[in-house]
C-alpha cells in the first residue's frame, strides 16, 4: 500500500484507475464532503431527480461497456432511484452506486436523513451491498463493488458511506486485474454442437445479451450456417438480431401459449442469450445457453431445458466464430465443415 491523505483521495484514485471519471447524481448534505476539491479531470452530470441519474448512468455504462458511477442522497435519494435500479438489474448493467449516510457518531440515535439498514434497502436488485465497518475500509469496499459489478452477469452494486468518513486518514489500495470472462465446459459445448448437427429444423431464440456481449456477428453466423429462423425473446431490452435479415422471424410475445404456437414444428430450440425460460410442453429438444446459468432463480425458470450451459458471448466465445475455425465454429460446425438444414 502507498500512503494517501484521506479516504476521499484513495477513492478518487480508484475511480480514476477504473475509468469512472463521470459521476451521475443528485447530491445532498451527506454527499458533499465526497466532492470537496473535486478533481479537474472528473465531471459531474447533475440530474434533477435520482431516478434520472441512474437512468443516465445505465445508458452510459451500456454505451461504454464499463461500470458507471452513481451518487445518491442517503435513503431518500436511493428510494427515489429504486425503479431504475431495478431496470439496471434487469439490463445487467454494471453500476457502482454510492449513497451518503449520517455521521457514525450519531447513527445510534437514528438522526434525520439517516439510512436505517442501508445495505438491505436496494436488495434484491443489487449484486452486492456494503456499509463498511470503518472509514478506512471504504476504498476496499468500493473496489469490490466495482469488481462485482463488472463480473458477468454484470449488474448494480451499492456502498453506503457515512458523511464523516471522507476526511479520515487512509492508505491507498492498488487496483487489481480481475478476470471477467465466463467460458462453458468443452464437453457440454460439444453436446450443444452435436444437438444442432442432428437437428433438421432448429430454431434460435435470442435475448439482450447478444448485443450486450457484442455477439451480433456470431449470432448471425450461427443462424446462417444452420438456416435457423431467429426469434427475439419477449421484451428483450436490446437489439439482438437484424430485423431485415431473411432469417429474422419476429418478436415472441410474452404469452406462453402463443410462444408454443410460434415455435411449434421445430426439433431443436436453441435459447441463446435470453433470460426468460418459458416452459414449452412438447417433445422438442431444448438447449439454453447464457450467463444466467449462474443465477439460481433463472436456472429454475429454465427447468424444461435439456441442456443448460453458462457462456459469455463475445469475440472470444467458444459459441461464436472464435475458438478454432477447424474445431468448433459458430456452435455446431465441427472440423471446418457444416451441414445444410432444410430452409425454415
Amino acid at each position: 500500500m502507498k500512503p494517501a491523505a484521506t479516504v476521499r483521495d484513495a477513492v478518487f484514485d480508484l475511480f480514476r484507475a477504473f475509468g469512472m471519471t463521470t459521476v451521475f447524481g443528485n447530491p445532498g448534505s451527506t454527499e458533499l464532503p465526497m466532492f470537496r476539491n473535486f478533481p479537474e479531470d472528473f465531471r459531474y452530470s447533475l440530474a434533477l431527480q435520482e431516478s434520472i441519474a441512474v437512468g443516465m448512468a445505465d445508458g452510459y455504462a451500456q454505451a461504454t461497456r464499463r461500470a458507471a458511477l452513481v451518487s445518491l442522497h442517503s435513503a431518500a435519494g436511493l428510494g427515489h432511484a429504486l425503479g431504475n435500479v431495478f431496470t439496471a438489474c434487469k439490463n445487467q448493467t454494471p453500476l457502482v452506486i454510492i449513497a451518503g449516510q449520517q455521521a457514525r457518531s450519531i447513527l445510534p440515535f437514528e438522526p434525520f436523513l439517516h439510512a436505517k439498514e442501508a445495505t438491505e434497502f436496494p436488495k434484491p436488485y443489487v449484486k452486492w451491498s456494503c456499509e463498511p465497518a470503518r472509514a478506512e475500509d471504504v476504498p476496499a469496499a468500493i473496489a469490490r463493488a466495482y469488481y462485482v459489478a463488472m463480473q458477468a452477469p454484470c449488474g448494480p452494486t451499492f456502498v453506503s458511506v457515512p458523511v464523516d468518513d471522507w476526511d479520515r486518514p487512509c492508505e491507498a489500495i492498488t487496483p487489481r486485474t480481475v478476470s471477467r470472462s465466463i467460458r462453458g465446459e468443452p464437453a457440454l459445448l460439444r453436446e450443444c454442437a452435436a444437438a444442432l448437427n442432428r437437428a433438421e429444423r432448429p430454431v434460435i431464440v435470442v435475448g439482450a445479451a447478444a448485443a450486450r456481449d457484442g455477439a451480433w456477428a456470431e449470432t448471425i453466423a450461427l443462424a446462417e450456417r444452420h438456416r435457423a429462423p431467429v426469434w427475439v425473446s419477449p421484451m428483450s431490452s436490446r437489439n439482438s438480431f437484424p430485423e431485415n435479415h431473411q432469417l429474422f422471424a419476429g418478436f415472441l410475445p410474452p404469452d406462453r401459449a402463443r410462444i408454443v404456437t410460434h415455435l411449434a414444428g421445430h426439433d431443436l430450440r436453441d435459447r441463446l442469450l435470453q433470460r426468460d425460460g418459458a416452459a414449452l410442453a412438447d417433445h422438442a429438444h431444448d438447449v439454453a445457453l447464457g450467463q444466467d446459468a449462474f443465477e439460481p432463480a433463472l436456472v429454475h425458470h429454465q427447468h424444461r431445458a435439456d441442456l443448460l450451459l453458462a457462456e459469455q458471448f463475445d469475440r472470444g466465445s467458444q459459441l461464436g466464430v472464435g475458438l478454432d475455425a477447424h474445431d468448433l465454429v459458430a456452435l455446431g460446425v465441427e472440423n471446418g465443415t457444416y451441414r445444410h438444414c432444410r430452409p425454415p
